[in-house]
């Protein structure tokens, strides 16, 4: 059979100088470069050392094999490091901070690639614990135990449940204040409430705390004067006039930022980047979610200044693309063992472009457009992830732009937010957590997301935006069997079987239930059975995390750690969530319509014979399959009475999650739809579902309909998603905009390229974006696909290594995720027409 020929070329990098196109094509050498950022590992000696926190990897289903051989192969890998005597007399935070600082300034080695116009290469460690023998056995009782963390979420992983744990990452620090005040400054304000205390808080905790964040605070400085000396010591040796010149303006840059406050634009970018790796350094993890927050609205006043200077905006663009760069060193971390040289999926480094200014008026200014043009001319490239904030008043020309950027590229260059929504669903967070004099309509509009599109404020919120992950199509399994599996778990490495054992409430034998009500309020006790399953599983992490895994160089950028003396991991910053994001969103609510209409309504079988047909996962049930597939009603075609119970289902999980804190941290969970890829794994978990998939086959992604149910276009399928967020109404939650989810909820759409061809289509485009913002959702990911380029790239993967494709909440490298997710990328609709 003859194939088609790929009618879409693959985006190519334009307009890069000589320097640029150097750096770009050296970093996508990966591990032939005689120089990367690989994780290493140090230690303070001790035969009891660790290095490695697997609770920040439990949200990841895929380590799970490898949890023990991370363990051991860092510590064998590990480093010494000298510690002074008094070393474990020290507290712990103040332990952290000295091994942090000693290790970044000390061994980790200092380097400068040719033509690098920002200082900051090695921050991917693996630093020690620094725990002493006995909270080492304390910890590793918690962790290892019978009963501990391990087994636990192990456990819940293994029934279909989803996934918990005490995540790094996923913040915006403070980093408009590092530019504004320095470190010297920050340093100074906590040096300040530490000889406020009296002699007897200073011996606690708090003073504890305290210290630590003041030794931290010192570690940008110092490590500054160490490139600078590096920088000089290379001018000594560098032949070339304007290279030399530049060498010693890093120098000189250094010699002042980040310790004092930036002046220049070339200093505000030298100082963010090195204040941000040190995050990434602190919490031992290499980017997920540490976020820029409204990057060209801080920024942007030093971009002025140094323009009416003097520098040249090509040159400026020339600095943020080597910034570029070094926020994609983050994937060095696995460049020798991970596939694709470690260049995988998202490290979600955001940044967050335009949006709403105070008083509704529009934010876009010249650095947004320079950003964009950076963007587009660097592109395909992954980091940092941008995200570009749209509202009713948003001008023409960033429209225009974007739909530009959408129309030539192949996947989405970046995802848009809609601020209506988005801000809604945060004014309702104020008010349930009672945060209303933090977030309120005088500082709403300068929140941005983190990660992948999740929603927080900046500089003074841990919301915890993957830390729960939670798969609603559970309580309608247990709801269909009594609180029971639907099957047993065999556990696919020792094989062996676990009978089937009463984990839910008792809510009755389905096939004695008479009408939809009573298994309605079935699926409701089992809902409510999951929540709190969840709850419980993830304070074990939480309290593990909050004890013994302090942040002190992290906590100095979040307010509220040092105003309480609590470092942000033990619940120090002013406003504090954790999230639980709903996945198996459509395939729970398309399953629920399913048994209605089969057995209840229409009455084509009967329950005694679902169940039968799902725990044969179909086999012999083709025909009710069929039926289920096509016959039931589906959410995502704007149909009032389908969406209907999308609400129900939404109103009901989301009510239920706000109603329960962490003990230790006494942080409030919080609603969200942000799928990752469990949509694709845990697909092999849950049994098959009453809407007609097979166990095995992929589960529905965030709040978008399950794949093939949204036949009736890009429209009805946006409409859907609006009215379950909650509408639009007169008492709404910001404005008249409605919105359930304040964590954010990620919906993708993927377009043929045919959609966008010419000037008309692309009028469409921006039409359909406007409706989007008046009726959608929170965020959209859009992909522009030809077919037949991924199915020749899955053919000949050498010849598409850049090829970019948006999955959900995230881009990544086409030929580096696996076969299944491909396939369900090529299966998704391409909607071509409006």
């Amino acid at each position: 059979m003859e194939t088609l020929a790929p009618s879409q070329k693959i985006k190519e990098p334009k307009k890069l100088s000589q320097r640029i196109k150097w750096l770009r094509d050296y970093y996508f050498s990966g591990a032939g470069r005689k120089w990367n950022n690989e994780f290493s590992s140090w230690t303070t000696g001790t035969a009891w050392d660790i290095q490695y926190d697997e609770i920040t990897y439990y949200i990841v289903p895929e380590t799970y094999p490898f949890l023990e051989t991370f363990k051991s192969s860092l510590k064998q890998a590990s480093r010494k490091v000298d510690i002074p005597n008094d070393f474990y007399s020290l507290s712990l935070p103040e332990r952290k901070a000295w091994f942090l600082k000693e290790t970044m300034v000390k061994y980790v080695p200092h380097e400068l690639l040719p033509g690098d116009l920002i200082a900051g290469g090695r921050f991917n460690v693996m630093t020690s614990m620094c725990w002493t023998e006995k909270e080492t056995r304390e910890v590793n009782k918690l962790i290892y135990g019978k009963n501990g963390s391990r087994a636990k979420m192990k456990w819940f992983h293994d029934h279909g449940y989803g996934n918990s744990g005490a995540t790094s990452g996923h913040i915006i620090p403070g980093y408009e204040k590092a530019l504004k005040i320095g470190w010297k400054g920050i340093h100074g304000e906590i040096k300040n409430l530490y000889e406020a205390l009296s002699a007897e808080e200073k011996e606690s905790s708090r003073g504890a705390q305290l210290k630590a964040m003041m030794t931290s605070a010192t570690l940008p400085g110092e490590l500054a004067k160490k490139y600078s000396s590096l920088c000089i010591l290379k001018a000594t040796g560098e032949n070339e006039e304007v290279r030399k010149r530049e060498l010693l303006q890093i120098a000189e840059n250094l010699k002042k930022v980040p310790w004092e406050p930036a002046e220049t634009f070339w200093e505000a970018v030298q100082a963010l980047w090195l204040t941000h790796m040190l995050v990434m350094s602190d919490e031992n993890y290499p980017g997920p979610g540490v976020s820029f927050g409204r990057i060209d609205q801080y920024l942007f006043p030093y971009w002025q200044k140094s323009l009416s200077e003097g520098m040249d905006r090509e040159f400026g663009k020339e600095i943020l693309k080597t910034f570029w760069i070094h926020a994609n060193t983050a994937y060095d971390a696995l460049i020798r063992v991970g596939a694709n040289q470690g260049i995988t999926a998202g490290y979600g480094q955001l940044i967050t472009l335009s949006g709403m200014g105070i008083d509704g008026k529009d934010a876009t200014n010249d650095l947004t457009y320079a950003m964009l043009e950076v963007i587009d001319e660097m592109s395909p490239i992954l980091e940092p992830k941008p995200n570009v904030r749209l509202h009713r008043n948003s001008p023409g020309k960033l429209l225009n732009k974007l739909v530009g950027m959408i129309s030539e590229s192949q996947g989405a260059p970046f995802l848009l937010n809609f601020d209506e929504r988005s801000m809604a669903g945060l004014m309702r967070e104020a008010k349930i957590g009672n945060y209303e004099s933090l977030i309120n309509e005088s500082n709403i509009h300068d929140y941005a997301p983190v990660g992948c599109l999740e929603n927080t404020m900046c500089g003074n919120d841990r919301s915890g935006t993957v830390d729960n992950n939670l798969n609603l199509l559970k309580a309608v399994e247990l709801a269909l069997n009594g609180g029971k599996d639907l099957n047993e778990f065999t556990d696919p490495i020792t094989g062996k079987k676990e009978k089937v054992t009463q984990d839910g409430p008792r809510t009755g034998d389905a096939t004695k239930f008479k009408n939809w009500e009573e298994f309605k309020n079935a699926y409701v006790q089992q809902t409510k059975h999951i929540i709190e399953k969840c709850v419980n599983l993830y304070e074990v992490s939480e309290s593990i995390r909050a004890k013994f895994i302090p942040t002190p160089y992290l906590s100095c950028l979040i307010k509220g750690c040092a105003e309480k003396g609590i470092d942000v991991t033990g619940g120090g910053a002013e406003i504090g969530f954790t999230t639980i994001e709903a996945v198996t969103y459509a395939t729970t609510v398309d399953s629920l319509l399913a048994i209605k209409y089969l057995v209840f309504d229409k009455q084509v079988t009967n329950m005694k014979e679902l169940q039968k047909a799902l725990k044969s996962n179909w086999k012999g049930f083709e025909v009710l399959q069929t039926r289920a597939k096509n016959r039931a009603p589906k959410y995502g075609r704007d149909d009032d009475e389908a969406d209907k119970m999308g609400q129900f289902v939404m109103e009901l999980w989301t009510s239920e999650t706000w109603k329960y804190k962490t003990i230790s941290t006494h942080r409030r969970f919080r609603p969200g739809m942000l799928s990752w890829n469990y949509w694709v794994g845990d697909g092999f978990i849950l049994a098959a579902s009453a809407d007609g998939r097979a166990k095995g086959q992929f589960l529905s992604n965030a709040i978008c309909p399950s794949n093939g149910t949204d036949v009736n276009g890009p429209t009805s399928n946006t409409n859907s998603v609006g009215k379950v967020l909650g509408g639009r109404s007169e008492e709404g939650d910001w404005k008249d905009f409605v919105n359930l989810l304040p964590n954010g909820s990620s919906h993708t759409i993927t377009f043929n390229p045919s959609f966008i061809r010419d000037v008309e289509h692309k009028e469409k485009f921006k039409a359909f974006l406007k409706g989007y913002l008046e009726n959608g959702g929170t965020a959209l990911q859009i992909n522009i696909l030809d077919p037949e380029m991924l199915i020749d790239a899955q053919k000949h993967p050498q010849n598409y290594r850049h090829l970019l494709v948006r999955v959900t909440g995230y881009n990544a490298y086409f030929t580096s995720i696996g076969r299944e997710l491909q396939d369900e990328i090529i299966a998704r609709i391409s909607h071509e027409k409006m």
